[in-house]
């Protein structure tokens, strides 16, 4: 049993020591077979140099498009041969270990890809060989000795499979590499005329314009030691040869100047008003919740930690402008779209200039949303009015501020920030204007328009306010003063906002809605 266990018989009845490292228990016999073992390891770095030569093959993909060109050499019907059906894997020796992998790596930095023809009808290059080896050899050579194996009958797909190998390699290339050198020779008549002489003419040219699609994939690969061109014309091959032999200029290089030309471009408030459109013309039915679009941050954002900073600085410096459309299919004030749901609150107070346009009355109920993000921190609330479970509709908004002023403390909510707000302007169109200035006993605003504005007089250290449109000015001048007022001055006696009836008399609003506003 002893013998069955540790030793095992090969095919040619040969008795060799079972090495299983797995069993539990090593005869002596075993470990000193184990320990005779010589690891590669241990060999002479200059012996396992020769090894690795021996082992990295930079080469077979090369020897099989030569084998598969030289089948198709005086075939006149591409279709009638197959394409060879071969895939790139990597070789065993990186597979080891790390410290091999390492160690064979270098010699494949040491080698250099040589292509005698282009792809023809062959569809991809990686295929053949590995996007990985491309980005690691250190020269990279395509000439056309192999074109005038082939027959004028197929000069056209010879020359695009010379640009689609172009064209690819510079993509692959173009997200690293380790080029010292890089050749691409097109000397053969053939091949050159076709773009020499219709370089300079305004005639239609698949050859030209296959060439300068590629020469396009070219242009994104930097910093190669040595970049030769044959057959190309002339200024394009001068300017493409300093191209990718420079270093390249990355978007932080670029003065600030020309960065922020690239954030003003790039990031704008206009899309919070298209969506807004779209969302509205895509609620058909008003019984249902709005078709809320998902919020997204531009990619510019996301970049990095200094891009994203800079960005931000000329963001702000745009006015965030919304307009409310007049036309709207809403009945009721629950259909008001939450604003909220367009714009996070930590992006409202990075807001520096806000422009509100209410063209319909409907939508001072959207300004019970997002208003109260703009309040200053110090003044204070009542923590029922920081409830957003608490409805706010015509009647129930105006019987929430007598029951918070009778039985709900004035507390100070804690906030996340401190909101950027230095200008605003509201212009509010209302159609019903004429109906609240035909009574004796009514005024304008009335109560539940008041309600709905009575949020601006939380916000403070304003530097400009302006009000266009329906609201009176006896009544927004002493709100836009409010608004101005510095926030330190909060226990200031404030001016009261007077409405105005059919008659032209102004009355004070509300005292004890005007003591809600005050923050008393």
């Amino acid at each position: 049993m002893q013998g069955e266990s540790t030793l095992k018989r090969r095919a040619d009845g040969t008795i060799l020591p079972n090495l299983n490292l797995k069993r539990r228990r090593l005869t002596r016999y075993q470990e000193r077979q184990i320990r005779s073992v010589f690891r590669f390891l241990n060999l002479p770095g200059e012996l396992k140099n020769i090894i690795y030569e021996y082992c990295i093959d930079v080469t077979a993909a090369q020897h099989i498009l030569q084998r598969y060109y030289g089948s198709i050499r005086d075939c006149t019907n591409l279709a009638a041969i197959e394409a060879p059906l071969v895939w790139s894997r990597t070789p065993t020796i990186f597979l080891i270990n790390k410290q091999i992998f390492a160690e064979a790596s270098f010699f494949v930095r040491k080698r250099s890809l040589t292509f005698d023809h282009g792809l023809l009808d062959l569809v991809d290059i990686t295929d053949f060989v590995s996007k990985n080896l491309f980005r690691t050899v250190s020269s990279i050579t395509i000439n056309d000795s192999g074109h005038p194996l082939f027959q004028h009958n197929i000069l056209a797909a010879s020359w695009i499979g010379y640009t689609s190998l172009v064209g690819q390699i510079g993509e692959i290339l173009s997200k690293g590499h380790h080029l010292k050198t890089f050749t691409l020779s097109l000397t053969d008549d053939g091949l050159v005329s076709h773009v020499t002489k219709c370089w300079n003419k305004g005639n239609v040219c698949g050859f030209r314009d296959s060439l300068l699609k590629a020469c396009e994939s070219l242009r994104a690969v930097r910093r190669v030691g040595l970049v030769t061109f044959r057959g190309l014309p002339e200024p394009l091959s001068s300017e493409l040869k300093a191209r990718m032999e420079s270093t390249p200029i990355y978007f932080l290089d670029l003065p600030s100047e020309i960065r922020n030309a690239i954030y003003a471009e790039a990031l704008d408030w206009s899309d919070i008003n298209k969506q807004l459109v779209r969302t509205m013309g895509l609620w058909s039915d008003k019984r249902m919740n709005p078709p809320y679009p998902t919020r997204t941050t531009p990619g510019v954002l996301l970049a990095n930690r200094q891009i994203s900073t800079e960005a931000q600085d000329i963001l702000r410096r745009k006015p965030l402008t919304l307009t409310f459309p007049r036309n709207h299919g809403m009945q009721k004030q629950d259909h008001v779209p939450n604003m909220l749901r367009f714009i996070r609150p930590a992006t409202l107070l990075k807001v520096e200039h806000l422009v509100l346009e209410l063209n319909s009355w409907e939508w001072i109920y959207s300004l019970d949303h997002f208003l109260p993000v703009f309040a200053s921190p110090t003044l204070p609330t009542t923590a029922a009015a920081s409830d957003p479970t608490i409805p706010t509709n015509r009647t129930s908004t105006l019987t929430l501020t007598h029951h918070t002023l009778l039985h709900h403390p004035i507390t100070t909510t804690p906030r996340a920030g401190t909101p950027a707000l230095k200008t605003l302007y509201i212009h509010f169109t209302d159609a019903l204007k004429a109906r609240f200035l035909v009574g004796t006993t009514q005024q304008y605003p009335d109560d539940t328009l008041h309600a709905s504005l009575s949020h601006l007089a939380k916000l403070r250290g304003l530097e400009q306010v302006a009000f266009t449109g329906d609201l009176p000015e006896c009544y927004t001048a002493p709100l836009a003063q409010i608004m101005m007022m510095p926030v330190a001055g909060a226990s200031v006696e404030l001016p009261r906002l007077r409405a105005v009836k059919a008659s032209g008399e102004m009355v004070a609003v509300d005292d004890e809605v005007q003591s809600f506003v005050a923050g008393v």
